[in-house]
């Protein structure tokens, strides 16, 4: 029953900041990586507003398609120069890093100088959610449903391995 060795890396991490972005050159000096005003911070996080001058309130939900108010949504696509109501940048974090590596072997001697290892590897033992990549971050341009939606980023997966080794 001897010979059982088990491994592991366990990793914890904070998520990354990151920066929404206006997705338009809101202050016409050619760079576009300008941000977008805040409307209502009480208002759910991936709720956003983008000019519409078809709508009475100037504003229209993309992810809806219907007329909104700055103060229905969190984020507003921002005019003009930044303001006071222009977020910062860095203002959200991406989801951290919960992550288990396990490593399970076990050494067979055969005969006097050889041996055989069989070895199990796991990476992301627990199957837990990596969301560690930035959502689509953009107030417009982004497709009606992916904004700051973290179900569209690569979440990471469960990867298993098995080996058998004949060292002589």
């Amino acid at each position: 029953m001897g010979g059982w060795s088990i491994a592991g890396v366990t990793t914890f991490q904070s998520g990354t900041p990151f920066t929404v972005a206006n997705g338009t050159d809101r202050n016409n000096d050619g760079i576009p990586a300008d941000r977008p005003d805040i409307g209502n911070p009480s208002a759910p996080l991936n709720t956003r507003a983008n000019i519409a001058p078809t709508c009475a309130t100037g504003y229209k939900n993309p992810d809806t398609g219907g007329c909104v108010s700055p103060g229905d949504v969190h984020w507003v696509e921002g005019i003009g120069f930044p303001n006071a109501a222009t977020v910062g940048r860095n203002t959200l974090r991406t989801g951290g890093t919960n992550n288990f590596d396990l490593n399970l072997s076990k050494s067979i001697p055969w005969g006097e100088k050889r041996r055989l290892e069989l070895r199990w590897e796991a990476l992301n033992a627990f199957n837990h959610p990596q969301y560690v990549q930035v959502p689509q971050m953009s107030v417009n341009g982004t497709p009606a449903g992916r904004f700051l939606n973290r179900d569209f980023t690569d979440s990471g997966i469960r990867s298993m391995w098995a080996q058998i080794k004949l060292i002589f």
